[in-house]
């Protein structure tokens, strides 16, 4: 079940939201009117992560996330690739099973733009 999570950055909550659970995260951008602007829907978290990078007016893009390049003095981070994937309609479902907790307006808009993605797909 996707949960919220703190936002402890400089980013303001009415700008960004997170949630996450054992398996999936989501972070959800807003714009100055409130409405959704952008988000990123990353599955399977610690195995084989796959993330759904969606922007207003845009298609959006299923691809896979690797390993960065690890630079002198630096963390590792995860980067995104630049093949974009078709999304299985099993993502969607996994989606739907783990957006009970999400405000509506989100869950819907995620849960059309995920249609969207696959049907787009096929």
């Amino acid at each position: 079940m996707l949960n919220p999570l703190l936002n402890n950055s400089l980013v303001r909550e009415q700008d960004r939201r997170r949630y996450a659970d054992g398996d999936m995260a989501l972070t959800v951008w807003f714009d100055a009117h409130g409405g959704i602007f952008a988000f990123e829907l990353i599955f399977d978290l610690l195995l084989e992560e796959y993330a759904v990078r969606h922007t207003r007016g845009k298609l959006g893009k299923y691809l896979k996330i690797s390993e960065g390049e690890l630079k002198p003095g630096r963390h590792q981070k995860q980067v995104l690739g630049s093949q974009n994937y078709s999304l299985p309609s099993s993502r969607l479902e996994n989606f739907e099973a783990r957006a009970n907790n999400l405000p509506m307006k989100i869950r819907e808009h995620i849960s059309e733009s995920l249609s969207r993605m696959i049907a787009e797909g096929e």
